[in-house]
This record gives C-alpha cells, structure tokens and sequence, in this order.
C-alpha cells in the first residue's frame, strides 16, 4: 500500500476517530491499551506489505489510488483493531478473571486482574506482532536498519575522535577537505543533470 494510506489509517486509529466500524462504548476490556498499540503496530506492518489496488486500474491517476487504499486501510485496521482484537481481548479477559476467581475461591474481583491481563494480551499482540514481521520479512529489513545506523554512528564517533584529536591547523585543513569533496559532488550531479543522453553514453564508452 501507499506509505500515506497506511500512515492516514495508523493515526486515525490513535486518535480514535471511527468511519466505518463503531467504537464500543465499555472499551475493548478493562485491560491496560499496551496490547491494543501493538496489535495496531502489527496490522500497520500487515497493511505496508499487502498490496490490493487492481492492476488493470494502474493506468488511472495515483490520487486515485491514494484514496482507495486509504480507504481500505482505514476499514482494514478498523476490522481488526474493533472487531479481531476487541474480541480476542474480552476473551482473555474473562478467562484471566474466571482463573483468579477459582484460585482465590472469591466472588470479587482480584487487585491483580488488571496487571496480569495486561501481561497475557501483550502477550499474545506481541506474538501477533512477531509473526507479521517474520510472514512479511521485515525483520530483515529492521535488523538491516539497525546494522547500517550502528556502523554510521561508529564512524561518526571515529570520525569526531579523530577531529578532536588533531590541533588547530589540522582541523581547518580537515574542514577545507570537506568544503572541497562537497563542491565536486555537486559539480558532478548538476553534471550529470545537464548531460544529454548521446553525451552520457559517449562518457560511459
């Protein structure tokens, strides 16, 4: 899908807002949102790698697929955050509550219901979550992402070590060397841009 679509239905959902499905009014279950956010996280995930605008309507104008796919998403997340999760969530709930009620052989409720209803539905969104980023390989792209910004944060910290290190003069020359290696970037690209096609195939024999 679109990045926007997918973004627009993701911050509808935060902030509440509902088009199609409505809001049940008790909430989902008296347990904390924690499950409901990751659950939401893993149908965005869900929702970036699934792809449902028709080829055959590929040759219309990109707004118009822009609001078809925000309009799927929106009633996708909306399906499975109201209906899906709110539906698994009362179930553990109530089955948390009927264990304790047995355990303590008491009809009230237990001071611990809330904290270990949070911990089984994060649970159990997080194991959701964890089989959407293996089904769709982002995994690999996260821990990609990951791999690239630690070795870009260790040169920069070696980079920097090495800067503080050198005295006055070093660090004007380092700076010119800079300056110079961004200009003939530029040079190149504006280059580059200005080339015709017969001069770029020239260039490149």
């Amino acid at each position: 899908m679109e990045s926007i679509a997918v973004g627009l239905a993701a911050f509808f959902e935060l902030m509440g807002c509902q088009f199609f499905l409505p809001q049940p009014k008790d909430r989902c279950s008296p347990a904390p949102d924690l499950a409901s956010w990751i659950f939401l996280a893993a149908t965005v995930c869900l929702l970036w790698d699934i792809s449902i605008y028709p080829r055959r309507f590929m040759h219309m104008g990109r707004a118009w697929r822009v609001l078809v796919e925000t309009m799927a998403a929106i009633f996708i997340a909306e399906l499975g955050t109201i209906v899906i999760w709110c539906g698994i969530e009362r179930f553990l709930y109530g089955v948390t509550d009927e264990i304790l009620h047995l355990i303590r052989n008491s009809c009230r409720p237990s001071p611990y219901l809330y904290w270990i209803s949070g911990l089984i539905t994060t649970f159990v969104s997080g194991a959701f979550l964890y089989f959407v980023l293996r089904a769709t390989d982002s995994i690999y792209y996260i821990n990609k992402f990951v791999l690239e910004l630690w070795t870009t944060i260790k040169l920069s910290l070696r980079m920097l070590r090495c800067y503080m290190t050198m005295n006055t003069r070093g660090r004007r020359q380092a700076l010119k060397v800079c300056q110079l290696t961004g200009k003939m970037t530029n040079r190149r690209s504006s280059s580059r841009r200005c080339s015709t096609p017969k001069e770029e195939e020239y260039n490149s024999d």
